[in-house]
C-alpha cells in the first residue's frame, strides 16, 4: 500500500539542516513548501527538487517582522490547499550579533530590546504562532505533525539570545505534545545533536571534517513525517544517535529522551485544584 502524500511546510529550507530536511520529505512523496527569507536561496532549493516525487513551492518570508508568520501559514495553505506536516526550523543563532564568540563569549547584557526581541520573535513567537495557525485543521482531520528545531541542552545554558529563545520553543513544542495527546497530531523536537556543518559554523571557523554532515537531519525528519511515527510524541530527537541498521522505529526510540528535560530536576508542588486542572487539561 502507498504511503498517502502530505504537505509539509519548512521553515528556513534554504539552506543548511532545512533544505536537507526539505529535499528529504521531497523524495519521500510529500509536497513542500519551503520558507526562507533569501530568495536565491530558495531557488537554488527548487531547482534541486525538479524531478524529486513531491512538488516544491517556495514562500519568502521574513519572520522576526510582525504579521508574517500569520501570512507565511496562510500562503502555505492556500499553495496546496493544507498543511499536514510543520518543521518549525528556521532560527537565528548567536552569528546573527557575533562571529567570534566562541573565543570572546558574548554577554548577555550586550543585547538590547531590539535584538533580543528579533531572536525571540523568529525562535519561539513565529513557531508558535504557525502551529496556532495550523494545528486546528490537522486536528480535524486526525493527523498530523509539528517538528521544532530547537538546540543541545549545553547551548541553551551558554549562549544568550539563541539559548534561551530556543528553550522557550522546546518547552512550548512540549505543551504542544501534551494538548494534542489522542487527536493524531503530534509534536516532537529535532536536534542534530552536536556540531553541524554549516554556513553558520564555516563563519565561526570550525572545519567541517570536525563536525557531523548535515545530512544527518533526513531519515529522522522523513519517519517524523511518516504514518510509522504515529503515536510518537513528546520527544527530542538527536539525529547523530540515529542508526541507520535498525528500524525506523527502534532508531527513533534509542535515538530520543523525553522533550524539555522531563526527568530532570523535582516538579513543582501544586495545590489541588492546580493539580485537578493540569490533569483535565492533559485529557
Amino acid at each position: 500500500m502507498t504511503a498517502p502524500k502530505r504537505a509539509a511546510l519548512v521553515t528556513g529550507g534554504g539552506r543548511g539542516l532545512g533544505r536537507v530536511m526539505a529535499l528529504a520529505l521531497l523524495r519521500d512523496g510529500h509536497d513542500v513548501i519551503i520558507a526562507a527569507t533569501d530568495a536565491d536561496a530558495l531557488a537554488a532549493t527548487v531547482a534541486e527538487a525538479a524531478g524529486l516525487a513531491g512538488r516544491a513551492r517556495a514562500i519568502v518570508a521574513d519572520l522576526s517582522l510582525g504579521g508574517e508568520a500569520e501570512r507565511l501559514a496562510d500562503a502555505a495553505l492556500a499553495a496546496f490547499g493544507r498543511v499536514d506536516i510543520l518543521i518549525n526550523n528556521a532560527g537565528l543563532s548567536l552569528n546573527a550579533v557575533s562571529t567570534d564568540y566562541l573565543v570572546d563569549p558574548y554577554r548577555f547584557w550586550r543585547s538590547d530590546r531590539t535584538v533580543i526581541e528579533r531572536f525571540f520573535a523568529v525562535n519561539a513567537v513565529a513557531p508558535m504562532l504557525l502551529a496556532n495557525r495550523l494545528v486546528p485543521a490537522m486536528v480535524e482531520r486526525g493527523w498530523g505533525r509539528i517538528v521544532a528545531n530547537t538546540t543541545s541542552l549545553d547551548s541553551m545554558l551558554r549562549f544568550p539570545l539563541y539559548g534561551g529563545s530556543k528553550a522557550a520553543l522546546e518547552a512550548e513544542t512540549a505543551v504542544m505534545a501534551n494538548q494534542l495527546a489522542g487527536t493524531g497530531v503530534t509534536a516532537n523536537v529535532l536536534i542534530p545533536g552536536g556540531g553541524t556543518g554549516s554556513r553558520m559554523t564555516d563563519q565561526v571557523g570550525i572545519p567541517r571534517d570536525q563536525l557531523f554532515p548535515d545530512t544527518i537531519m533526513a531519515a529522522p525528519a522523513v519517519f517524523l513525517s511518516s504514518a510509522a511515527s504515529d503515536g510518537f510524541s513528546g520527544r527530542r530527537l538527536l539525529a547523530s544517535r540515529w542508526d541507520a541498521m535498525l528500524s525506523p522505529s527502534e532508531a527513533a526510540q534509542r535515538a530520543s529522551d523525553p522533550i524539555a528535560w522531563t526527568g530532570f530536576g523535582s516538579p513543582g508542588v501544586h495545590p489541588a485544584s492546580a493539580r485537578q486542572a493540569s490533569a483535565e487539561s492533559a485529557r
